[in-house]
Order: C-alpha cells, then sequence, then structure tokens
C-alpha cells in the first residue's frame, strides 16, 4: 500500500487502467487509512506485525473498532510462526481492547478457518490449539464443520462415445 493518496492513485490507475473506479468506501493508501481506520482491514501477519510496531499506524489500532479477527488457513500457524503469530494475536488484543474514556469495548472475536484440522474426534485438539494461537477459549459446539452439498443425480444415463465424437465434429 502506498503511502501518500498521490502515489496510490497513480498505481491504481496503472494497474487497473485510467478508467478504473476507485469505490467510495475503498481506501487505497496509509494516509488515508491513518485519517480514516477501515472498518475491514485484510492483512498477513508480517504486515500486521509491522504496523503494530509503527507509531504512525497506532491510530489505525487504537481508533478501532476491532470486533473479528479472522485467520484463515489457520492450521499453518505452527511451530516457529505460530508462536510468534500467538504472541502476535495477544499483543493486538491487548491494543484493541484498552478501555476508552472509562468504557470497556466489545471483546473480539477469533474465527479460524481450515480444512484440514480435523473430526469430530479432534474436537479438544482443535480448541486447546485455538487457545494456544489466540489465547482465548473456544468450545466444541464453534467449531463449524462443512457438510457435503453436491446434489444427487436424478438419473445416470451411460452415453455411448460414439455421441461424443459427433459432438465434438
Amino acid at each position: 500500500t502506498e503511502q501518500t493518496e498521490r502515489k496510490a492513485r497513480a498505481k491504481f490507475h496503472e494497474n487497473y487502467g485510467r478508467d478504473a473506479v476507485i469505490l467510495e468506501n475503498e481506501l487505497i493508501s496509509r494516509e488515508q487509512m491513518r485519517e480514516t481506520p477501515p472498518h475491514i482491514l485484510i492483512t498477513n501477519y508480517s504486515m500486521l506485525e509491522y504496523m503494530l510496531l509503527r507509531p504512525k499506524d497506532d491510530i489505525v489500532f487504537s481508533g478501532a473498532k476491532l470486533r473479528y479477527i479472522v485467520l484463515d488457513e489457520a492450521h499453518v500457524y505452527k511451530g516457529t510462526t505460530g508462536m510468534e503469530t500467538a504472541m502476535l494475536m495477544r499483543r493486538l488484543r491487548a491494543r484493541v481492547t484498552r478501555p476508552k474514556d472509562g468504557v470497556e469495548p466489545k471483546p473480539v472475536q477469533y474465527i479460524l478457518t481450515s480444512a484440514t484440522l480435523g473430526d469430530k474426534e479432534a474436537n479438544h485438539e482443535i480448541t486447546r490449539f485455538g487457545y494456544q494461537l489466540c489465547g482465548v477459549y473456544f468450545d466444541a459446539e464453534d467449531i463449524v464443520r462443512s457438510e457435503d452439498a453436491t446434489p444427487k443425480m436424478k438419473a445416470y444415463e451411460d452415453y455411448p462415445l460414439e455421441l461424443f465424437h459427433k459432438l465434438a465434429d
């Protein structure tokens, strides 16, 4: 993300063309994000770490009304990366949950997504993993698993390969 709006606009039009329109609610520069902290910030853990360390970016967090933190592909946060991300999540939560003017902010809700955390027998390990990563408790009832939504075929017809040769021609 470019620092200034001028540079950000130039880069945007370079990437998407002169006729491309920047959405009314889209912030394209760090300058804009500092002036008006975004409602949704999409980033990665490296950039989040960097932003937490820069005094200029404090307004993005101290002025935020952060409600959700979503970690996609949560299963990758293991080992050293997992430990670093766990500390980052705690620092972020500490930053955004400070009382302001004597008012306690709403608690932050963590949403972890993964297709590979395990089945129902792994619920205890999954909730423990969530706690270790985010520092907040998860209940087994919080786990949402996908369900197969493949429609059933009404009938199966076996067509001769010759028909497909004719179609291809």
